[in-house]
């Protein structure tokens, strides 16, 4: 009987592998399929494939530490935990330095401590936005008409960059921001090139919806709503020739992401008594920028040369020479053959938040610097980030009219796809010293190596009590690494509750974390270490605490039991 049943496996075998191999050609075929209304057919395909090499990032990145390597990432882990985990929890938690809905999308994924700690409930949201950013890629690629060349193309912009996908693993804002971003995109994409006249509430769903989500994401979805509310009057006058009809069109997509901008507006007024301290408060990027740039370290200020040169030298070393040769390219097909029809005005609304980083950085409300800007190092560089929409289309646009004639095709897409393997070979060669992105993280990484150390040994060492300490100054944003939880701690988050701590350390705290440097140095754009300076003007403190961890820039005290 057995002799039977494996005779009768071994005939299943090949029927199982030809319904495989036909449910493969299915899924490859589908990719190449025309739009039908709302169905993208291969939409799927594409969202389970970024997912999974989502997930070997995460476990590439998780697994070495380096997702937490930016300080930047460490802080937005703490604050979507902070809101239901710290001395004062609550939404006001949220803060006012960066927007919420990057916070509020991750509050979900760290409410477990080792999910947390190990930076992996980031890596979550990270896969189901690399899924949603590379979905909406591959459905605006197939709105404008190319075919599977190109909607792979714009897709593998996205999937076969590292410094993306490492991005896509981390806490940074950027994922939330580019799936935002592109999904309001597609929204528009879909409503511009539909067959079916869309009403004001669809185009509220479809595209008005994540519009307002990138809103309150970063600013550059404020630039995205501008744009897109421009786009929205001037498709419709010239589909209907009627400017009521235009207005009511325009009125309904921009009407949600103006109800976030109001929000943002009340919340900042209720929390903080002014409706504009996101811009002018004492944590804004106004306050951070004017230390810089008093300190002579902002020359792309006001100098559009400088400007240019920084930013894309950032793009460069982000995206690659051969993808952004192919976007150029893309540009020329777009505006030569399609002129200024509505489907290039679409492609250009793609490109606002790239246009709103170079504003941004010529009036000065952000710095870049790079290993060809002046000064030389690495700092914001993942901004570069925020051109991805547009060269990912630009390329989808070239790749399409280059892949159009069946005799060049496969020669052409083969030299293609050799130029990427090719690039990303030389990139892995030196990928910290190649891609921007990642030398920024390296060097964020090196820059707190002691602050890591200090906050690991206080995880292994933590028997219970709470902990003073300054999260906001410079080197200290460290509260993921150290793994305990935030209503142990004593800092600026906790309200009411940190002031009395900075008087009376021995009453409140068993433990003491202080950065001996933060604040120091005329050009530090760094907060100085409240806990710190509390402790040096307190000459009962050495009495009381003894030091248990020392490094050149940070002490840990223990409350002594004696």
């Amino acid at each position: 009987m057995a002799a039977d049943l494996l005779a009768a496996d071994r005939q299943a075998e090949p029927a199982i592998a030809g319904e495989r191999a036909a449910r493969h050609l299915r899924w490859w075929a589908a990719l190449g399929e025309p739009v039908r209304g709302r169905h993208v057919p291969g939409t799927a395909v594409i969202a389970v494939t970024a997912a999974a090499i989502g997930f070997l990032a995460c476990l590439y990145t998780t697994g070495n530490g380096s997702n937490l390597d930016y300080s930047d990432a460490q802080s937005h882990l703490t604050i979507a935990r902070r809101v239901f985990d710290s001395k004062s929890p609550g939404f006001e938690q949220l803060g006012t330095v960066w927007l919420p809905v990057p916070h509020l999308l991750l509050m979900p994924f760290v409410v477990n401590l080792w999910m947390f700690s190990s930076g992996w409930g980031a890596g979550l949201l990270g896969i189901l936005a690399l899924a949603a950013t590379a979905s909406g890629l591959y459905r605006i690629a197939a709105r404008l008409g190319y075919g599977r060349s190109g909607r792979l193309a714009a897709v593998l912009v996205l999937l076969a960059n590292p410094a993306i996908l490492y991005t896509y693993t981390t806490a940074l804002t950027e994922p939330v921001l580019l799936m935002c971003l592109v999904a309001g995109m597609a929204g528009l994409a879909h409503w511009a090139t539909s067959r079916r006249r869309m009403s004001a509430g669809e185009l509220a769903v479809f595209a008005g919806i994540p519009s307002g989500a990138a809103v309150l994401s970063r600013y550059e979805g404020w630039a995205l709503v501008l744009t897109g509310t421009i786009f929205v009057l001037v498709a419709e006058m010239r589909r209907s020739g009627q400017w009521r009809e235009a207005v009511t069109m325009a009125a309904g997509y921009a009407m949600v992401p103006a109800a976030a901008v109001l929000w943002w507006l009340s919340y900042n007024w209720a929390i903080y008594g002014s409706p504009l301290e996101f811009m002018f408060g004492q944590y804004s990027a106004y306050a951070q920028q004017k230390n810089i740039t008093d300190g002579g370290l902002l020359p792309t200020k006001g100098n559009l040369g400088l400007t240019l040169w920084t930013f894309h030298w950032s793009l460069l070393e982000t995206m690659g020479i051969a993808v952004l040769a192919a976007a150029a390219c893309g540009a020329v097909v777009v505006v030569f053959r399609r002129g200024l029809a509505t489907s290039t005005l679409l492609i250009a609304v793609t490109g606002s938040a790239y246009a709103f980083a170079l504003v941004s950085l010529f009036l000065g409300q952000t710095a870049i610097n790079n290993d060809h800007s002046l000064p030389s190092t690495w700092w914001n560089n993942r901004f570069a980030l925020t051109a991805l929409p547009l060269v990912a289309v630009l390329v989808a646009a070239f790749v399409h009219q280059v892949t159009r004639r069946r005799r060049t095709r496969p020669w052409l897409a083969g030299a293609l796809l050799l130029a990427l393997a090719l690039q990303n070979a030389w990139w892995l060669q030196d990928p910290t010293g190649r891609l921007a992105i990642l030398a920024e993280g390296n060097m964020s990484h090196v820059s707190n190596t002691h602050s890591f150390a200090a906050a690991r040994w206080l995880k292994a060492h933590y028997t219970g009590g709470g902990i003073l300490m300054d999260e906001s100054a410079r080197g200290n944003a460290v509260l993921p690494t150290m793994g305990i939880p935030l209503h142990n701690i004593y800092n600026r988050a906790s309200g009411d509750h940190f002031a009395p701590a900075l008087a009376d350390p021995a009453r409140y705290a068993e433990w003491v974390f202080v950065n001996v440097e933060a604040g120091a140095g005329p050009q530090d754009s760094g907060f100085t270490d409240l806990a710190y300076e509390a402790i040096s003007a307190d000459p009962t403190f050495n009495s009381r605490y003894s030091v248990v961890f020392s490094s050149p820039t940070h002490r840990i005290y223990e409350r002594s039991t004696d």
